[in-house]
C-alpha cells in the first residue's frame, strides 16, 4: 500500500511539476475585461500583469503551480469551500487564465483568525478538531458583522519519524472547509507537513527540500504566495530547509532553522516590490524568527519592515508569546490549537487550546484577542495562590511562592499590557511579569505554569518519571510538557485575609479583562471536556499515536 502511495505521488509529481517553459494567460473581471497590475507566479519568480490584464513569464523547472496575488478589490474564488487563486502546472498546456469577481464593496475592514498547529496525527485528532475547534471558529464567524479570514500557521498535521501522516491532509482539509467553519482558510506549512520519506527526485523536483513539500502542495496549493484584503498585503512561506536526505526528513544540518532559501528571498522581493509602501504586509510563518541570524532571516525581516506596519504571525512553539524584533516589526507566537499535542485542552504555557483574531482597520491592526476554545474572549486570566499544587497520580508540583502570593497567567499579554492587583477594591499594586524561566522541576522565580504541567505529566502520565526523561506512557519526552510560559505575573497581597482578590489586565490596544477566582491546588474543573475524552484508558490512547 505505502509503495503504491509513493508511485501516485512520483506520478503526480511528474505530470504537473515539469521542466521550465514559458507560459501566459489573462486575468479577467466577469465581464471580460482585464485587471491590470495583478502580481502572478510560479512561486520563484513574479509578473504584472498588463493594462488589458495579460502575462506571460518562463516557469521554473521546480514549479508546481501558476497562481495570482489575489487583489483586494476582488472576491476571493472558491472550490471546493476553500480560497482557489492557482492552477496546477502542466507540460501540454501553455495558457492559464482567470476569471475574479468584483467585491460588492470594498473590504478596508475585516477580521483575520489564525490558527496554529491542528497538527493531526490520527483520527482522534481529527475528531477533536471537528467537536471542538470548528464549531467554536463557525460560531465566532457567523456572530460577526466584518468579513473574516482564516490562515493556517503550520502543522497542519503531524508527520514525525514513523507517524506518516499524509492520508490526513485531506480530511484536515475538509473539515477547515466553508461549509464547517463559514470561513475561507488560507494555508501555511509547517515543520511536520513534510512528505511521508522516503522521497525522490525527477525533472520536476530537483531538490530533496522541494521533495518534502509536495505533499503538501498537492493537498493545499503553493507554498510561497500572497494575497490581498483593503490595505493588507498577506504572504505565506515556507521558513524551514529539509536536509539532502532522501531516507528521513532532518532540517538542513547547516542552516539549521528558520532559514529560506535563495530562491523564496528574491520570491519575496519580487512579490513585495509590487506592494505599496503604505500598505501594511503581513508574513505568515510556521517557525519564529525573532531576532536569530540564519540563513536569509535577516533579509526577509528587513523586507517587511520597511511597510507602513508589519506583523510576522507564527506557530510551532504551542506556546503564547509577543514581541518586538529589532527591525521594529511585531511578532506573534500562537498557542496551539492542538494544546500539547491534543492531550489536554491546555497547551504547555497554561493557554487553553485556541485561536487568535485580529481586527483589521485600512493598514493598521486595530485590536487583537486570543479566542479560547469554549471560552469567550473576556477569558483571559487564569489566577493562583503562590504556593498552589497541581497533577495527579503520577506526579505533583507546588508553584514556589507564599500563600499570599497572587500568580496570574495573562494568556495574551505582552510586555506592554499592565496587570494590576486589588484587594476589596482597593489597589494593590502593578504586578509584576516574571522573567522566562525553563526549570524542569519549581525553583526560586519560577514562571512556568505548573498547573499545566502538573496536568500534563502528573494526571494525563505523559513523560512521567525522573527529570532524566524515563516516561511511563509511550510517546514524547518530558521537555515537551514543560513548556516556557512569557506571560506569568505575581505580587504580594497586604492582606491575605481580603474578601475579594481581584487581577485587572489592560491589553495593548485599551481593552479590560479580570479575573476574581482561583484555580485553587488540584482544580482542572477548566479540563472537564478532556477529563471525559481522557475516561478511554490511557492504553488505548497510546494506539491513537
Amino acid at each position: 500500500m505505502k509503495r503504491l502511495l509513493l508511485i501516485a505521488l512520483s506520478a503526480f509529481v511528474a505530470l504537473s511539476a515539469s521542466a521550465q517553459m514559458k507560459i501566459s494567460g489573462t486575468l479577467r473581471d466577469t465581464n471580460g475585461k482585464g485587471i491590470a497590475g495583478v502580481t502572478v507566479s510560479d512561486g520563484f519568480s513574479c509578473v504584472t500583469t498588463d493594462s488589458k490584464g495579460r502575462y506571460k513569464m518562463t516557469t521554473s523547472s521546480d514549479a508546481m503551480h501558476v497562481f495570482y496575488s489575489i487583489p483586494s478589490g476582488y472576491k476571493v474564488s472558491v472550490k471546493d469551500g476553500h480560497p482557489d487563486f492557482y492552477q496546477l502546472l502542466d507540460s501540454k498546456t501553455k495558457r492559464y487564465d482567470f476569471t475574479l469577481a468584483a467585491n460588492d464593496k470594498p473590504e478596508k475592514a475585516f477580521r483575520l483568525l489564525m490558527v496554529a498547529d491542528p497538527q493531526a496525527q490520527c483520527e482522534f485528532h481529527i475528531k477533536r478538531f471537528e467537536r471542538e475547534t470548528v464549531p467554536d471558529i463557525r460560531a465566532y464567524v457567523d456572530s460577526q458583522t466584518l468579513p473574516c479570514y482564516g490562515v493556517t500557521l503550520g502543522d497542519v498535521v503531524y508527520t514525525e519519524g514513523p507517524h506518516k501522516c499524509n492520508k490526513y491532509m485531506e480530511p484536515m482539509r475538509r473539515a477547515m472547509g466553508y461549509d464547517n467553519t463559514h470561513l475561507l482558510f488560507f494555508q501555511t506549512i509547517g515543520n511536520h507537513d513534510f512528505n511521508d520519506h522516503p522521497v525522490t527526485l525527477d525533472k520536476g523536483t530537483s531538490t530533496y527540500n522541494l521533495a518534502y513539500q509536495r505533499a503538501f502542495e498537492k493537498v493545499f496549493g503553493p507554498v510561497n504566495y500572497s494575497w490581498n484584503r483593503g490595505d493588507v498585503h498577506i504572504v505565506s512561506m515556507k521558513d524551514y530547509i529539509a536536509d539532502d536526505n532522501p531516507k528521513k526528513f532532518r532540517y538542513h544540518k547547516e542552516y539549521g532553522n528558520p532559514c529560506f532559501t535563495d530562491e523564496q528571498l528574491e520570491w519575496l522581493r519580487q512579490d513585495l516590490a509590487a506592494v505599496p509602501k503604505d500598505k501594511m504586509v503581513i508574513l505568515c510563518l510556521h517557525i519564529g524568527l525573532y531576532n536569530r541570524m540564519r540563513k536569509n532571516v535577516d533579509a526577509v525581516r528587513q523586507l517587511v519592515a520597511q511597510f507602513k506596519e508589519a506583523h510576522i504571525m507564527i506557530g510551532h512553539t504551542h506556546f503564547m508569546n509577543h514581541s518586538v524584533n529589532k527591525d521594529g516589526v511585531f511578532e506573534h507566537v500562537h498557542a496551539a490549537a492542538s494544546g500539547a499535542f491534543w492531550w489536554s485542552c491546555l497547551n504547555g504555557d497554561g493557554a487553553p487550546n485556541g485561536y487568535a483574531i485580529y481586527d483589521i482597520d485600512g493598514a493598521h491592526i486595530k485590536n487583537w484577542w486570543y479566542k479560547s476554545i469554549g471560552y469567550d474572549i473576556s477569558y483571559q486570566i487564569r489566577m493562583y495562590r503562590g504556593d498552589a499544587k497541581f497533577g495527579g497520580e503520577f506526579e505533583t508540583f507546588q508553584f514556589p511562592y507564599s500563600h499570599d502570593t497572587v500568580l496570574a497567567n495573562v494568556f495574551n499579554a505582552d510586555p506592554a499590557w499592565e496587570v494590576l492587583l486589588y484587594e476589596d477594591g482597593v489597589l494593590t499594586g502593578k504586578m509584576e511579569r516574571i522573567p522566562t524561566t525553563r526549570d524542569s522541576v519549581p525553583e526560586a522565580d519560577s514562571s512556568r505554569d505548573w498547573y499545566a504541567v502538573g496536568y500534563h505529566i502528573g494526571v494525563v502520565g505523559r513523560s512521567y518519571g525522573k527529570v532524566d526523561g524515563v516516561s511511563a506512557w509511550k510517546g514524547g519526552g518530558r521537555k515537551g510538557y514543560l513548556t516556557q510560559c512569557n506571560h506569568l505575573y505575581r505580587l504580594k497581597l497586604n492582606n491575605p485575609n481580603a474578601k475579594e482578590i481581584k487581577v485587572v489586565a489592560k491589553d495593548t490596544n485599551g481593552n479590560v479583562y479580570s479575573q476574581t477566582r482561583f484555580t485553587e491546588s488540584f482544580d482542572y474543573s477548566e479540563c472537564e471536556l478532556t477529563n471525559k475524552l481522557l475516561s478511554t484508558p490511557r492504553e488505548e490512547l497510546n494506539k491513537n499515536y
